[in-house]
């Protein structure tokens, strides 16, 4: 039969009892230190943004002040007016100073961004030899005669010796005269 008692029984179940329930606590703080350490990597990452959001606030008014200085340089031009022949232009007579050849150009349809127009001017075929097209880009992006990027370049060698020929993307802003 059985040799152990009814006392001795009971002592084992309870003893079994606490076991399952620390195996339990175990478990459970061991799956809460995870939680406790990805709540705590979101709590880092929330503080980050919050305190660089904190910053670009308490810097709005430079950076007002910044964007009306810009938009106070940016051509203004009055409204209904095309300005695809300015730009064509200006790009042409830039282009001739820094000896490149445009053989095939097309501009786009004006855009609105915001308070700004942007019209992009396909540049499908140029040549020349790379440090025109360099200082033709600088004096694009520097120039106090418009607002131009160049958003798109592809160049490729040239059959001529030492030149380059490709296509670009040229984009204007401006703004309208209210």
């Amino acid at each position: 039969m059985n040799s152990k008692s009814l006392r001795e029984k009971a002592l084992i179940a309870v003893v079994g009892v606490i076991m399952l329930y620390a195996v339990a606590v175990v478990l459970w703080f061991v799956s809460q230190e995870d939680a406790w350490k990805r709540a705590a990597k979101a709590y880092d990452r929330a503080k980050k943004t919050y305190e660089s959001e904190r910053k670009l606030i308490g810097e709005r008014q430079q950076w007002n002040d910044a964007y009306e200085e810009e938009k106070a340089q940016m051509p203004t031009f009055a409204f209904g007016k095309s300005t695809d022949t300015t730009w064509l232009q200006k790009m042409d007579e830039l282009a001739e100073k820094h000896h490149i050849s445009i053989m095939q150009r097309q501009p786009g349809k004006e855009v609105e961004k915001g308070d700004v127009l942007e019209l992009q001017i396909e540049v499908r075929n140029w040549e020349g030899a790379l440090e025109s097209l360099v200082r033709f880009m600088h004096e694009l992006e520097n120039t106090t005669e418009g607002m131009f990027d160049v958003g798109y370049l592809n160049f490729k060698p040239s059959a001529k010796r030492g030149y380059m020929k490709g296509s670009f993307t040229l984009t204007c802003a401006y703004m309208r005269e209210d």
